[in-house]
């Protein structure tokens, strides 16, 4: 029996998160070559097919180079496509615009929750207020990137969730008359663990960065608080620093 086993993942994506584990464990180091496609499909329990789908995203996301005549060579770690600045507001479509690629929603759920100490702080209510939630994967070319968490000040009132899909600062603006004048940002690398790398298909302990952050109104109100956690093989954020 291989080592690969099903868990709601294509056998190919579990094939390449092994291997992602395999080269972040140093099992094989940047500038090495992979075993042959024969004998690794052999270690790892499944066809040729399978590896070479599994190889062939690698390689689009620049963590393997296939060199004609000599093998699979590891780069390591694909380099992060996008840059946001923290100095101004954006949204996450905009972030995955600038991969240059098709951002989309493969999943949004929809839920009102008691509000804890931790969210009833952030948005200035009562322990045990109502608060709406909503929680979405927002995909580059239909990849899984990022898992958004927003939680919405009961003085916003009701919401459509149908529109607030694509992007929540828009429909805040342009339905609720709302605008998003500037938020408050915590960034904290954090490791996937189980629930987080089911959502964005990486491993387990894949790094991630987590922007915990309450946006304002004008009045200095806090409108929304977010917890959006972003791959870094896609995304680095970047701070300009002065003296």
């Amino acid at each position: 029996m291989g080592r690969i086993h099903q868990s709601g993942k294509s056998l190919s994506d579990l094939v390449r998160l092994e291997l992602l584990d395999e080269i972040r464990r140093g099992k094989y180091l940047v500038n090495s070559r992979l075993p042959n496609e024969e004998q690794l499909a052999k270690e790892l329990g499944v066809s040729r097919n399978t590896l070479r789908e599994a190889l062939r995203v690698l390689e689009s996301n620049g963590v393997v180079e296939k060199k004609q005549g000599l093998g699979t060579f590891v780069r390591g770690e694909s380099s992060p496509k996008a840059k946001p600045g923290l100095e101004v507001l954006f949204r996450v479509t905009d972030a995955i615009l600038e991969l240059g690629s098709s951002p989309g929603t493969s999943e949004a759920t929809f839920e009102t929750a008691s509000a804890d100490a931790r969210v009833a702080e952030k948005l200035g209510v009562d322990i045990g207020t109502l608060v709406n939630h909503m929680r979405r994967v927002r995909t580059a070319d239909g990849i899984p990137v990022v898992y958004c968490i927003d939680m919405f000040s009961p003085m916003i009132g009701d919401l459509e969730v149908e529109k607030m899909k694509s992007s929540v600062f828009s429909y805040l603006e342009e339905v609720k008359g709302i605008r998003i004048s500037y938020a408050s940002t915590d960034i904290r690398p954090i490791v996937a663990g189980k629930e987080l790398a089911d959502k964005l298909l990486v491993s387990a302990a894949s790094p991630l960065l987590l922007l915990d952050e309450v946006h304002f109104d004008k009045s200095d109100q806090p409108i929304l608080y977010s917890r959006l956690f972003f791959r870094s093989d896609y995304f680095v954020f970047h701070v300009l620093r002065s003296r």
